[in-house]
Formats: C-alpha cells, structure tokens, sequence
C-alpha cells in the first residue's frame, strides 16, 4: 500500500437500509480509527456488524476483513467505505469509466423462503445479468424462493431500476428488504464477474436523480389505511355499495400479514364443507372459539358472535372476488379444532392477497403503493381524512368522509412491542407486520386502547439465526411433530403433545416462564438427525444458552436446564410408562405417537416467537373506534390486527382465525361507513 496521508475522509456507501456515512482516520500511514456517523441499517441485524466491523479495519490496517455472517450487505459498504477513503489517503481516485467484458453472468444469493411469515432460512434466488457494450442491457430471474407478491413482485421493479439508469444506487423495494438485497448481492457478483470490484463501486457511486416533491390533494368517500385482508375487503366492500374509495399502502410490494400467511380463512356452514359432507354451524363454531377464549379479561362476546355468525358470508364473499380455495384442513385432530373449517387459498397469502388487489382494482378502487400515513385530519371530534407521503416526499392530503384504519399491528416495531408486551423482551425472534401506525392513529383520533398483556406468541424450536432450518420444529405450529415430551420450566408435562400447540402457549404463558422444553430420547434423534445437530450446535440469541443438551441421566440433563432432577425424573418415568401401556390416560394423545424415551437423553429449548400484536384500537360491531367515554368517533374505524384484542387470547383458536377476524370486521367497517356518509 502506498503512503497514506494523515487525515480524516468521509465516505457515503450504500448499506442494506440505505445510505451509509463513515469517516476513516488515518494517522502514521495506519487506519487509526473507523466511525460510522449516520447509517439505517437494523439494529437486529446490520446495527451488530457495524460495531465489530469498525475495530477489524483497525487491526487489519485494511479494507479487506471478513464480512460479519448474516450481514453480508452492511460489511460491504463499510469495505467499500474503507477502500475509497484509503484510496484517497493514497492521493489516487477511483477509475471512473467502467470496463466490462461482454456476456452473460450469473449469481446465487440467500433470499427469502416463507413459512406463515416466517423465514426459513433455505431461500435463494438465482439472477442472470446481460452485460453488452458496458451496458446492463438484461436481467433475468431464473430462480427464486421469495413470496411471488412480494420478493416475486420486487424483482422486476429492481430490474428496472438498475436497466433504466444503469445504477446500483437504487433504494430496496419497500416491504421486500431481504429479496431487495439477495437481489443486489447477485447483482454484484455479476457484475464483478464481467469486471471488478471497481466497477461495482462506480455503479454504486452513479447517483440518480429524483423528481422534487409535489403536493398533492385528493378528495374521495373513504379513504383504506393498509393492504392487507382487511384493508382490502373494506374497499371492496365499500365500493361494491356505490361509495369512491382510495386505499393507500405504505410499501411499494403487498407484504403485509396476510400475504405471509398460510392463506387459511375459517369458515362455517360453507358450501365447501357441504360439498364434502362436513357438518357445521356457526354457533358451532363460537362455542368452539368460546371455549378457548371465555377466561380472557378482554373477550367481547357480542363481537365474537358476530364474528363467527358472519364467516359464512366472508367465505362467500371472497370466492366472489376471485380468492380460488382448494382444500379444507382442521389444525389440530383435537376439539375444539378438529372440525375442518380452514379454507385453504391457492398459493396461500400470496394467492389470497394477489386475488382481492386484482378485484379492488378491476371494481375502481384507487389504489395509491409506497404512501404511509402520517397523520389525521380532524374536523372537532371527526375524522375527515388523512396525511401521507411517499418515497418521493410528496405531501399528501386525501379529504375523506370516512376513514377506515386497517394499517396492521406493531411487530414491526421492536421498541413498541416491548413497551406494549414487556416479556416480549425474552423473545428469539419477533416477525409480522405492521410498524405500530395503526396504534399510533388510534391514539391521535381520541380511540380507546385494548390493552393485551399478550402478543401471538408460540413456544417452539426455531431461531432467525440458524442458516438453515431444518424441517422437524418440535412444538411449531407448521413443522410441528408429536412423538415429543414437552415440558414446563417444573419439569411437568402440561398438554398432549399431538394437540395445537397453543395449548402448549397458554400453559408457559400462565406459568410466567420464558421458555418451554422438548424432552426426547435416541429413537427421536435417530430420526431427525438434523434437528438433533442443530440444537447441539447453536446457542439461543437472546439467552446465549445452548438450544440442546445431550446425556446419559435424565438428573444430568434437568440440570443442564435448571429444572427440578426430581420431578423431570417422575415425567419421563409416567411417559414411557403410557407409552408401554400404549394408552395415554393422562392427556389422549394418539397411542402411534407415543415414543418411549431412552438414553442418551435429549432436551431442546423451546424460546418466545412473536408473530403478532394484540394492543389496539377498541371497536364496536360496526367496527367504529370506541372513545374512553364509549361513544363511536365519527367517521372513523378500525379492522384487522389493529383491532382484534377483544376476539382473542392467549391460547389462541388457529391459524385462519385472524384472516376472518380482518374479513368480517373490514366488511363491517365499509358498511357502517357507506351509511354514515350517506346520512
């Protein structure tokens, strides 16, 4: 390396949130100091390389230092950073003019890979890039993982982009952040392959320039905050009664709740279950969710009723609108669930969601993407509209006679689910959508809040930072498996392990622990081999306690988990002996899947996984947002997971449940409107 001039040199790089400002000191020809100055990057994710990345560069007196595992997109543009201030400490420039050998290149990235909004971890894209004359002339998709209305749906935006101005200095499609950036990962990699790494950072450095912000006015009916199930079926609702409405996404991509969902809407007394013999009613179904609900502080019975007597309509009036059901599926073998009633959706979310945008849009609803409501607008005590901008910084009013708030939960937002539910601070993970805007519009109209001490939450063997999920997840509500032990923090076996597991849920929660356990024994670990390896081989983020321990005495193995010896002893002891007896006397579950445990022994963490908030907006039947003092605020209401904490619980009734929950009360909230700005 050359001389290098004592100074300080500021750099903007592009990291995974956006731009990225660092300042490299340099001081007796060495890199004395690297500071990150301004950055977006997560504070989960990229926030934890930035830290380790900045002393690297010190000790290697180098731009060159291995990335941070899992922050690939961070660790470069801080190199690229370092490389351009040590190139201008050297008094050199970077070539400006791009040399690119013509062809045809290719690149694999880890991507997304969606399990009801949860990734898996195997996802990967695969991109082909066509390089002719120094230019990016084509870029192709020939394999990728990704939700095909989020990850699918941002590919040929990104492509776009970079063919249009011939530039890496492009913004991720908001709500697809990590197919945006398996998509430039691969990008680069191309590019590199046609060139250097140079070229790279000169398309990274080509700025695009972008059009002033405007202001902008609209005037409508009702105006829809939020594009998911509930958003959608209020404006389709709404305009199928004749009113003008305006339903405004805040990402450019449908990624709410909803399209990461398995795409399961519960239903009674459908046309599905008769055709296939299935009888049901929906006061079978309240009593059913009745049962599962009934101790809960927060339990609205009259919109519970409502609830289950209108999912029949729901049913059939999605199908109106395109969404195609294939299958019926129960989630649990067990009552109350095991009457078939999950309508199951051609390409799960994704199919739901892509089928309600299409009929919003073919019935006239104008739809405006990447506009995020900032505020209200007020009128005394109505809501006669909202604020927005977009990602070009317009200011936007949309005037509206009714407002309808369908803009998700809060687990979007780590620093408010942890003031809202405090022992989500234990959790491995918290995913969903939604960023608390619904919450915090709620609070501006004046509205009520339900407070739920509780989010969705389930008890199971997973983590985000495991490369690699493997496909038994003892205690998931998906990958689910029963030939387990499952055990509280006493050590006591507390539900059947073949029931839904959030059976499981309601047990640990009412027990005040942070974890529950998965006892097994060689017969398990012989067959699923890597379920076993990873739970020896990796450690839980939050606690950094090892997720599984391996012995040969139960005493060791209760020790390994501060469990009482003594009692985890008497559980194992009572198991196999209902699995000898192959009768399960004490909680029926299936005698096929009672596996005796035998050493060596294996017990696995089961940490909180969030999926969910429940604190919102208080509603009536009309789906109005209720004041402190009980009264309906005019022209405003709520749908969704925004607000359903008086129709849930902790042992929560299924997936589907909330797809209905947004459904019904979305469609109540459009007709109540239609009527109130008719009046």
């Amino acid at each position: 390396m050359s001389k290098l001039k004592s100074g300080k040199y500021i750099e903007t790089t592009k990291g995974f949130g956006g731009d990225m400002k660092i300042e490299v000191s340099i001081s007796d020809n060495h890199i004395a100091d690297v500071k990150v100055l301004a950055n977006k990057e997560t504070k989960e994710v990229g926030g934890k390389a930035i830290g380790k990345l900045e002393s690297e560069f010190v000790k290697a007196n180098s731009d060159e230092v291995d990335a941070i595992s899992g922050c690939s997109y961070t660790s470069a543009a801080m190199k690229e950073a370092v490389k351009l201030a040590l190139l201008e400490a050297q008094g050199k420039s970077m070539r400006t003019q791009l040399n690119l050998k013509n062809g045809t290149y290719q690149a694999t990235a880890n991507s997304f890979e969606d399990d009801q909004g949860i990734n898996t971890g195997r996802g990967k894209m695969t991109l082909q890039t066509q390089i002719t004359d120094n230019q990016i002339t084509d870029i192709k998709i020939l394999h990728q993982t990704d939700t095909p209305v989020i990850g699918g749906a941002a590919y040929p935006i990104l492509a776009d982009r970079v063919i249009k101005n011939q530039s890496l200095d492009i913004d991720a499609v908001s709500g697809a952040t990590v197919s945006s950036q398996a998509f430039m990962t691969s990008i680069k990699s191309c590019i590199e392959q046609a060139g250097s790494k140079d070229d790279v950072m000169i398309l990274q450095k080509k700025s695009i320039a972008k059009p002033e912000p405007q202001d902008k006015k609209y005037s409508t009916d009702i105006v829809v905050i939020g594009a998911g199930m509930a958003g959608l079926t209020a404006a389709i609702e709404a305009r199928d009664h004749g009113a003008n409405v305006i339903l405004v996404e805040k990402n450019e991509v449908l990624s709410s709740s909803t399209t990461r969902s398995a795409g399961y809407v519960l239903g009674a007394d459908t046309k599905m279950q008769k055709l296939q013999g299935i009888e049901d009613t929906t006061d079978k179904l309240f009593s059913d969710i009745y049962s599962c609900y009934k101790d809960e502080k927060e339990l609205d019975v009259g919109l519970l009723k409502k609830l289950t007597k209108d999912s029949t309509s729901l049913n059939e009036f999605l199908i109106k609108n395109g969404v195609n059901f294939v299958d019926l599926v129960n989630v649990s073998p067990k009552e109350p669930r095991a009457t078939r009633r999950n309508h199951v959706s051609i390409n799960e979310g994704s199919g739901l969601s892509e089928a309600l945008i299409k009929s919003a849009k073919n019935k006239g609803v104008k739809v405006l993407m990447s506009t995020q409501v900032t505020d209200l607008i007020k009128e005394e005590n109505n809501i006669i509209g909202v604020k927005a901008t977009n990602t070009n910084g317009d200011t936007i009013v949309i005037k509206a006679k009714a407002t309808i708030n369908c803009a998700g939960s809060y687990s979007g937002n780590l620093e408010l689910m942890h003031k809202l539910n405090p022992r989500t601070k234990h959790a491995e993970y918290v995913s969903g959508g939604g960023n608390g805007d619904a919450y915090y519009l709620t609070k501006k109209a004046g509205g009520d809040i339900v407070n739920v001490p509780y989010p969705q939450i389930v008890y199971y063997f997973y983590s985000p930072t495991w490369k690699s999920a493997p496909a038994a997840l003892p205690a998931s509500p998906t990958s689910g498996i029963p030939d387990i032990l499952l055990v509280n923090k006493d050590g006591k076996r507390v539900v059947s392990e073949d029931d839904f597991c959030f059976e499981f849920v309601k047990k640990i929660w009412e027990g005040n622990y942070d974890e529950g356990y998965c006892v097994v024994g060689q017969a398990f670990a012989d067959k699923y081999p890597e379920t076993i390896k990873v739970a020896l081989s990796t450690k839980v983020s939050v606690s950094g306690l090892p997720f599984g321990y391996k012995e040969n005495s139960i005493e060791k193995l209760a020790k390994d988990v501060q469990i009482s010896s003594e009692t985890l002893k008497a559980t194992v002891k009572r198991y196999n002996e209902l699995c000898d007896q192959h009768e399960d006397t004490d909680f029926h579950k299936d005698p096929d899947s009672m596996v005796k445990i035998t050493a060596p022994y294996y017990v696995l963490r089961l940490p909180e996984i969030v999926s969910d908030g429940y604190t919102g907006a208080r509603i009536n039947e009309n789906a109005q947002v209720i004041n402190p003092e009980g009264e309906p605020i005019p022209g405003f209401y709520a749908a969704g997971s925004c607000a359903d904490g008086q129709v849930t619980g902790v042992n929560y009734f299924g997936c589907g449940t909330s797809l209905l929950t947004c459904g019904v009360f979305g469609r109540a909230a459009a007709r109540d409107a239609v009527t109130y700005i008719n009046k």
